[in-house]
């Protein structure tokens, strides 16, 4: 056995070109093998972006940041909103001015403010009284109606949702006493009056109307809490020593 000679090597890859492999063709490992392989490892890598695990999206830190910032300013906004209603409930008053309707009477009421009045013993406590007659009250949307005998002798209200002379539930007093409508000749104070030794009631009356609204200070917070108005001044205060120099 012996080698071949070169010119024999040349003249078997000239007749059988197809069945002698390239010894150089496999050289690299890109293209038609003409790859440096120094300058492979120069080639760019490929980094998936990063993804949120939950959601299956394509997330940046960027787009993040920038989602948990108005998930913040949305808590912030709810936040400030319930501290302003809460300080309105607090603070505020309001209520539909209802005076030109006071005197009414019931049918009257419950036909332009669609209210239906049923009896209420419960209320009687809640109501200044000092009469020698039975009180009776009959309610229908925080509106009580006050029925001596029988006989409409008022109306009383401790909700926010109406007004008497200008005069709303939880309003400050002096503001309230400042501002009301009501003409009154003369006044006067009871003390410890209602909810349980906690409040004061002022009394203003005039005795040509025979006339009278009586507003329920709470003692505590100095606001009002409660306000009737009587048609029947004499009647409501038949148990009332009044000097003639209260005021």
């Amino acid at each position: 056995m012996r080698l071949k000679s070169d010119e024999e090597q040349n003249k078997r890859l000239e007749e059988e070109p197809e069945q002698i492999a390239d010894p150089n063709k496999y050289k690299g490992c890109l293209g038609t093998g003409t790859a440096d392989m120094d300058k492979i490892g120069q080639l760019p890598t490929y980094t998936a972006p990063p993804v949120m695990e939950k959601e299956g999206l394509n997330v940046n830190s960027n787009t993040r940041r920038i989602i948990f910032r108005i998930i913040g300013l949305i808590f912030l906004v709810i936040i400030g909103f319930t501290a302003y209603k809460l300080t309105v409930y607090l603070t505020g008053d309001g209520g539909e001015d209802i005076t030109a309707d006071l005197d009414k009477d019931e049918e009257e009421l419950a036909a332009k403010y669609d209210i239906t009045f049923k009896d209420n013993d419960k209320r009687v406590k809640a109501i200044p009284n000092y009469s020698t007659g039975k009180m009776t009250v009959r309610s229908g949307k925080d509106l009580h109606l006050i029925y001596i005998n029988g006989k409409r002798v008022g109306i009383n209200t401790d909700s926010r949702d109406y007004r008497f002379f200008d005069v709303g539930i939880n309003q400050p007093a002096r503001e309230a006493m400042n501002n009301m409508s009501y003409e009154y000749e003369m006044s006067m104070i009871i003390g410890n009056d209602l909810m349980g030794g906690s409040s004061d009631s002022y009394y203003y009356y005039n005795t040509k109307k025979n006339d009278c609204f009586v507003l329920t200070v709470n003692g505590n917070s100095n606001r009002i809490v409660n306000m009737t108005y009587f048609t029947d001044f004499k009647k409501m205060t038949e148990r009332l020593v009044i000097d003639d120099d209260d005021e």
